[in-house]
């Protein structure tokens, strides 16, 4: 029996990809998206992957003729369906980052990572106010629970991505200096 094996020894076989149809890329970008918010970019390479994978599994496949679909007429259908809309996910994202405390440099390269353009800042957006949520979080400078090393407090800070003089201002002042808006 298979259940009084040790797990090491049960051999875990991959499922074979299907063979590459429309349909199927349809179906499966279809159920990809509804789980997964995406970029074009990153939607592309996950499907790529999948159509690289059932290629080495079937033989003969016309992977190009896919692969054309896929850049051309998928996308497009799923812009249109709503699924892939960079700016709204690059949005939605920012948002996120900022809310977490982190720096606009931080929020800009993490954007370019995920292959979007970031959006402009939000009015009133305050640096300070970010790195002040970025401390509190981490617990660093004014907000530490117990005695730390101010160095290490701007170490970890400077490598969050905020700017010497914004670190200097932060772990400087104490509670009574945090703005109000957060």
């Amino acid at each position: 029996m298979d259940q009084d094996k040790p797990k090491t020894d049960r051999v875990k076989r991959r499922k074979t990809p299907r063979k590459l149809s429309e349909t199927y890329l349809r179906n499966a970008a279809l159920y990809y998206l509804q789980r997964h918010p995406a970029s074009v970019t990153h939607f592309l390479t996950v499907m790529g992957r999948k159509i690289d994978r059932s290629a080495r599994a079937h033989h003969g496949q016309d992977v190009e003729a896919m692969r054309a679909f896929l850049r051309g007429t998928l996308v497009a259908e799923m812009e249109r369906a709503g699924f892939l809309n960079d700016a709204q996910y690059a949005a939605a994202l920012a948002a996120s980052y900022r809310r977490r405390g982190l720096p606009e440099r931080s929020v800009v390269m993490k954007l370019r990572q995920k292959g979007v353009e970031a959006p402009p800042p939000p009015e009133g957006h305050d640096e300070i106010a970010a790195a002040h949520l970025y401390a509190r979080r981490k617990r660093l400078g004014p907000y530490a629970t117990r005695a730390r090393d101010p160095q290490k407090d701007l170490a970890a800070m400077a490598r969050a991505g905020f700017s010497y003089d914004v670190c200097k201002n932060v772990l400087a002042g104490g509670l009574e200096d945090t703005p109000d808006d957060f």
